[in-house]
């Protein structure tokens, strides 16, 4: 079966098994004969299984496909937008700050990630979900905070998260109570308290909309690795993540003061030795993003101050 059906006008189209980060989830939400594609999945899967799964609902690819909807630029979410299209005819949406990311596949290795030269090459070898393999394309719609995006009769709230990357959003349909949370919620499925975020994203974006979309009153969350969760689920992945936030940013603080001053290196170190925190384990490059952009919130808050040459320290 291409697809699966969650709750009507709701189908989950998963790839295969991608290890640390589960399974690969796009979505088609179907009303009125019409469909709208969300993440459309790597440029490999589950982006080749889209227009089957397309068919076997009685739709038409090339006519019933309003939209092609990214909640970010990733390329385990974003990168089969492109082939989607090409065979679909459907705009792509997106959100500006995520758009380059369509437009230059590249820059996602170059300028989200904290690599080196030899980890960008090793990238380039890479078989995982992040492999960067496909042409850019533009996005075809920018979309805003606030409004919606519809399909038939339905209409999805677009809410520009920021957290993950600084163009994510999450989508929510107010109707049927259902939020595509993209990976702003959780990306990797075997612990929502583990995540990363990129170069671009924020450490307080993402705690002000954990606490936006929880207070939405959602009974189905829709992320977009692994499976949905359902009512009572729903609370508990909220209460998971935002507690891997605050973890992880209360681990830096303690290592700080242990150490007295650290580099991002030195920190990540500590963190892997000590097992203190749950953190990605397929590429070092999450972690270490992920923990420079935690100092760059610890120091908006004031907690933390950079002493130069990517050196911190805690304050008090």
């Amino acid at each position: 079966m291409a697809s699966s059906e969650i709750i009507p006008g709701i189908h989950v189209v998963r790839g295969k098994f991608a290890g640390e980060f589960g399974f690969i989830a796009s979505y088609l939400v179907v009303d009125s004969g019409e469909v709208l594609v969300l993440d459309p999945g790597t440029a490999g899967d589950p982006g080749d299984r889209l227009e089957k799964a397309i068919r076997n609902l009685g739709l038409d690819p090339k006519n019933d496909v309003v939209g092609i909807l990214c909640t970010h630029g990733h390329p385990d979410h974003a990168a089969g937008a492109g082939r989607l299209k090409r065979a679909t005819g459907a705009p792509i949406l997106i959100h500006q700050d995520d758009a380059e990311l369509l437009q230059t596949p590249a820059k996602f290795l170059n300028e989200r990630l904290m690599m080196d030269k030899a980890e960008r090459f090793s990238m380039k070898f890479d078989k995982g979900p992040l492999r960067v393999n496909y042409r850019g394309v533009e996005a075809d719609e920018l979309i805003t905070h606030g409004q919606n995006v519809p399909v038939g009769e339905t209409n999805l709230k677009v809410i520009h998260t920021g957290g993950h990357s600084a163009g994510h959003c999450a989508f929510y349909d107010a109707t049927s109570k259902s939020l595509f949370s993209g990976d702003e919620v959780n990306n990797f499925p075997n612990d929502s308290r583990k995540f990363y975020v990129d170069n671009t994203g924020s450490i307080v974006s993402k705690l002000a909309a954990l606490d936006v979309l929880s207070k939405l009153g959602a009974d189905y969350l829709f992320p977009s690795h692994d499976t949905p969760h359902l009512f009572a689920d729903v609370r508990l992945q909220f209460e998971a993540a935002r507690d891997g936030v605050v973890h992880l940013q209360d681990t830096l603080l303690t290592l700080l003061s242990a150490r007295g001053e650290a580099d991002v290196e030195q920190l990540v170190f500590d963190m892997k030795q000590a097992r203190s925190v749950p953190i990605p384990e397929s590429y070092d490059a999450l972690v270490t993003t992920t923990t420079y952009v935690t100092l760059m919130g610890l120091k908006e808050a004031g907690l933390i101050r950079e002493l130069g040459n990517g050196i911190w320290t805690k304050v008090g």
